[in-house]
């Protein structure tokens, strides 16, 4: 009996897979508990190799649920859900072949900039001092998770159905999110130390809790559902553009799923996320292409249900107060001045990654309207100025820019096609809130939030794509222009 090549390695898995189990078992110590992770890794990168699709939005839909559960050691953050999760899609995709298309210059600009950016990002974090472990810890989780999640959205969306398709996943995995946040607020469990974060206060709202989902911060709590409800309009709105008998499932679901989302963001207290909503909502239901009267109306609508909204919610305790606050305010942009000081001390590269918390200790304290700087950074942009210096701060305005152009050469292409116009307006929605967030809080280190948004560009990336034309069909019209220039020259003479 012939022994094939792939039995061949199905044998070999297995027994590594066994040998690794059973030295878990026996020592369940960190070396054999990652050889172990690395075999299942590799197995299970086998079995997504032969549907890649199904198994990103598998990733999306349970990782809300196992985010917090699914880590070792459970105290720390060695190995995580999305960590191996994406590893495996990553190495399933480098071990099958698709067809080649000619990379649209603006995506292949903004592919090289995020590149860049990432590069020096890990050779900043390389050379941190001290605590290097937990400065390449958040190179993988803010930086590196993120490009593997936007390379496998860009390959594998590769048509119209198929981009609705992670829309659906990030529409479900947001409003799993949104109600863990619901439920926490209601039922007082928290889920914040099991993610390796902390249960945090709200000294300025009364001691109110506030709710982060399944997330270590809220931070990223409110800024994943503001991404997934840009989201959630797009596979909403793009079922309007196929036929009669699909119409009917996105016009039921979508609202309720998105109403969902939009209490999510309320109770979590973020002013910033309150902002987000119409934003999102003008955008995402009104900006089309020729159609301006449509943007107008539906902003006058959201407008009028944003005051109908306010104006009983200011009988609430603490949501005057969080809306009347302007002490931390003032606050943050004493932190600004201080980034700004920080930097000083090391324009070039910076004082290191997640360093200044601690250089901030060794900066003359800052003060706006008598209230004194507090202890962060506050802003994504401030964080990297300070912490990467002019190298990195250059970097990420690059990346920042050529993601413009890229949303602007999805403009173009989406005019003939309404699927493409309805997911420039997500996208857009989702971009806005993210720099709203980045520039009054610091999202840059959080991962979870930034893989949501490589995800959403991952999908602007793959809409650019599908209107370029395949590779072997670019190099048949060049060749057939070529040859034709000799015969009109004979054709003169």
């Amino acid at each position: 009996m012939r022994l094939t090549p792939s039995a061949a390695w199905t044998v070999l898995y297995t027994a590594v897979g066994i040998l690794t189990l059973t030295a878990v078992l026996v020592s369940p110590s960190v070396p054999t508990v990652v050889l172990f992770a690395a075999s299942m890794l590799t197995a299970f990168a086998l079995l997504c190799g032969r549907s890649p699709l199904a198994a990103g939005v598998t990733w999306l839909v349970l990782s809300p649920a196992l985010y917090p559960f699914v880590r070792y050691p459970q105290s720390g953050s060695l190995l995580t859900f999305d960590r191996m999760y994406l590893s495996a899609l990553v190495l399933a995709l480098l071990m099958t072949r698709s067809a080649r298309r000619t990379s649209a210059p603006s995506v292949r600009a903004f592919v090289i900039a995020a590149v860049v950016f990432a590069a020096l990002f890990l050779i900043r974090a390389a050379t941190t001092r001290p605590n290097v472990v937990g400065a390449l810890e958040t190179f993988v989780d803010a930086v590196l998770l993120p490009c593997a999640a936007f390379c496998i959205c860009r390959r594998t969306a590769d048509t119209p159905r198929k981009l609705r398709v992670w829309a659906a996943g990030l529409m479900v995995s947001g409003t799993l999110v949104a109600l863990l946040g619901i439920t926490e607020r209601l039922f007082g469990y928290e889920l914040a130390s099991l993610s390796g974060g902390a249960v945090r206060a709200d000294s300025e709202a009364g001691g109110v809790i506030r709710v982060s989902g399944p997330y270590s911060v809220p931070e990223v709590y409110a800024l994943t559902l503001a991404l997934t409800l840009a989201a959630t309009l797009f596979w909403w709105m793009s079922g309007r553009t196929h036929s009669e008998r699909l119409r009917a499932l996105p016009s039921f679901v979508g609202p309720v799923l998105a109403t969902v989302q939009l209490v999510g963001m309320f109770v979590s207290l973020f002013r910033v996320a309150w902002a987000c909503v119409p934003v999102v909502l003008v955008i995402g239901l009104g900006l089309r292409f020729g159609h301006r009267l449509r943007f107008a109306v539906v902003g006058f609508a959201v407008a009028l249900a944003t005051l109908a909204l306010y104006v009983p919610l200011q009988d609430n305790a603490v949501v005057r107060t969080r809306m009347g606050n302007t002490a931390n305010v003032a606050g943050r942009l004493a932190t600004y001045q201080m980034g700004v000081d920080i930097w000083r001390s090391a324009p070039l590269t910076g004082v290191g990654i997640n360093q200044f918390a601690d250089t901030q200790s060794r900066v003359d304290v800052r003060e706006v309207w008598g209230v004194r700087a507090v202890k962060s950074p506050h802003s994504s942009f401030i964080a990297t100025l300070a912490e990467q210096g002019a190298v990195g701060f250059t970097a990420l305005v690059a990346v920042c820019g050529f993601c413009v152009r890229m949303l602007r050469r999805l403009s173009r292409s989406a005019s003939a096609d309404p699927t493409y116009q309805v997911l420039r307006a997500a996208v857009i929605a989702g971009a806005v809130s993210y720099l709203a967030f980045s520039v009054e809080l610091t999202m840059l280190p959080l991962g979870p939030s930034n893989v949501v948004l490589a995800v959403l560009l991952g999908l602007a990336a793959a809409a650019i794509q599908q209107s370029q034309p395949p590779a072997a069909e670019r190099q048949a019209e060049v060749g057939t222009g070529r040859a034709a220039k000799p015969r009109l020259v004979e054709s003169a003479s």
